[in-house]
């Protein structure tokens, strides 16, 4: 038989069968995934809805269904049971029939929609997940089956992407990356090689303008960092390793693991070693509070790292931290590591400075860290790189915050000084169906949001993406020698006109103090007069200053306001 299954063969599925039923990692995996898929197939079904807004019921119906279907494809091929197989088949043949009679969805915003989501990012990840779980079925469908799925459901998809959306396909940002992966994991699921080609070359099959190699060649800096920051980093974990797993295994000729000095690691590494203590990511530009390691990326992303690039302890600690692995040979791989380790200890990236910019000319992002005899670890995170988002690309993808020497410390298990993140209700239908919300211009992305000096009571660059972008910070020292008394420094200018400005922390574990120091020096520089303000956003009580203030005597109080409803009959 010489079709195989896009991320895992037949001969791999045969491997990870021997983990059912056991309290490994992988083994509580597949028990979890069986659970949820059998639970979702009795309950709901094949149900194929109309459009829907983004958030509302269709809109996550049409997500679950790919979820499932995905889930239920590796199921099949590990547990061999007949009914994960006609799930999907059923399914995707309900799509098939009724996808080349739908119009465009209505957007919203200014992403481009799809015909079954609000916009194509949706519609790209429905079509990758629905590829992999076709790819492990394709062996028992007949030709008309095959005829079917492929000419009224992929190929109509992959048309919209690289033909109606075709000024979008060859972005090189986060969307563009899941629109490659899904038409090149289509592509082969299909047997299409020539979309597999745009996918990895670009339209033009130039390997530049466009396409996953482009992608990965552009999106990072040499450290591995993507300038929209940790939330939107980790979540293209996902298509960079989906795709890189199917690359690897039909055209390993590419040598997509070693590409470009073996970039996936790199770039996976930047992620990893942001983490705070507790696994939290931290929230730089528009971020969600609640993103760890825990991510479906972020594992998968460890899984392989282990299986493909080092079998290093840190990853070890990663996935005892994560308790998951990635139902998959490298998650195989690291789940019996894990069972076999005698001791693992929390992880620990350490001290390190993350360079930002496409050669690392943007600045960075300096971390301190220190961990006690107690395994107790105080963490501290400067932010001075580029700004986060590329006025260029339409105002949905404006991800940057306005945050230039921003400050996040953790200590004692929690955030102290904290980020605030985005304004969203992720798929919450009235909530602007999950889409980013007016607070999130008006409040979020301002400087005030953020642990860093406002001047005047403005924003830094005036709130204006273009003129952001055109500056970013630089390194003015970094010295973690000595564990004991650790310094990192950065410096802006001109993000006030005609104010400098640097930033030095200092992590110093002084013998005389239970947890280590944590010493914030502010200089600003200005030929002018101004009002600067340090805002200070502390998860605690404020128990002792060392300035004057004047508390109020009383608390202003809501008037609450009672209507009354005079009832007919």
């Amino acid at each position: 038989m010489s079709y195989q299954p896009l991320l895992l063969n037949f001969e791999e599925a045969a491997e990870l069968r021997k983990a059912l039923g056991t309290d490994s990692l992988l083994g509580k995996a597949l028990a979890r995934d069986i659970k949820q898929a059998d639970a979702y197939m009795q309950e709901v079904g094949i149900e194929v809805p109309g459009h829907g807004e983004g958030g509302g019921y269709e809109h996550n119906r049409h997500k679950q269904n790919y979820i499932h279907m995905d889930i239920a494809g590796r199921l099949f091929l590990i547990t061999e049971d007949q009914k994960y197989r006609d799930y999907i088949v059923d399914m995707l043949t309900a799509y098939a029939k009724v996808y080349p009679t739908l119009e465009s969805n209505v957007s919203k915003d200014t992403n481009p929609p799809g015909k079954i989501f609000h916009q194509t990012l949706n519609e790209n990840m429905w079509m990758l997940y629905a590829s992999c779980a076709y790819s492990c079925v394709f062996h028992t469908l007949s030709d008309d089956q095959k005829t079917l799925i492929e000419t009224d459901l992929f190929k109509q998809m992959i048309d919209l992407f690289v033909v109606t959306y075709g000024h979008d396909f060859d972005i090189v940002h986060n969307h563009g990356l899941w629109a490659v992966a899904a038409v090149g994991i289509c592509g082969y699921a299909i047997n299409d090689q020539e979309s597999v080609d745009k996918a990895l070359y670009g339209l033009k099959l130039d390997k530049v303008s466009g396409g996953f190699l482009a992608q990965l060649d552009q999106l990072f800096s040499p450290d591995g960092y993507y300038m929209e920051g940790p939330y939107y980093h980790r979540f293209s974990l996902r298509p960079i390793y989906l795709f890189a797993e199917a690359i690897e295994r039909r055209q390993p000729e590419i040598g997509i693991y070693e590409f470009n000095d073996s970039v996936i690691k790199t770039t996976s590494y930047a992620v990893f070693k942001t983490a705070f203590p507790d696994g939290s990511l931290p929230a730089c530009n528009d971020s969600s509070k609640t993103i760890s390691i825990n991510d479906e990326g972020v594992v998968m992303a460890t899984s392989v790292c282990f299986h493909r690039y080092e079998q290093a302890e840190t990853l070890l600690a990663m996935a005892n931290h994560q308790q998951n692995v990635w139902v998959h040979s490298s998650g195989l791989t690291l789940s019996n590591a894990v069972e076999a380790a005698d001791e693992i200890k929390p992880f620990n990236w350490g001290s390190l400075y993350i360079t930002d910019g496409p050669k690392g000319e943007k600045g960075g992002l300096g971390i301190l860290r220190h961990r006690d005899a107690q395994d107790d670890d105080t963490m501290a995170l400067i932010w001075f790189g580029q700004h986060g988002s590329d006025h260029q690309y339409h105002s949905a993808l404006d991800h940057g915050h306005y945050d230039g020497l921003h400050l996040s410390v953790f200590n004692r298990g929690h955030e102290v000084l904290h980020d605030y993140g985005y304004g969203r209700w992720v798929n919450v239908e009235p909530k602007f169906g999950g889409r980013y919300i007016p607070e999130n211009k008006s409040y979020c992305k301002q400087t005030v949001a953020h642990n860093t000096v406002t001047v005047d009571q403005k924003t830094q660059n005036n709130f204006n993406t273009a003129l952001a972008e055109s500056k970013f910070g630089e390194k003015h020292f970094f010295n973690v020698e000595n564990e004991k008394l650790q310094g990192m420094s950065g410096r802006i200018s001109g993000y006030y006109e005609g104010v400098d400005m640097q930033r030095s922390i200092i992590l110093a574990d002084i013998e005389e103090f239970e947890k280590p120091l944590v010493i914030d020096v502010y200089r600003i520089q200005s030929e002018e007069e101004h009002q600067y303000d340090l805002p200070v956003h502390y998860s605690g009580q404020i128990i002792r200053t060392d300035f004057e203030y004047k508390t109020n005597s009383t608390l202003s109080l809501w008037v609450s306001l009672t209507v009354i409803s005079t009832c007919g009959t």
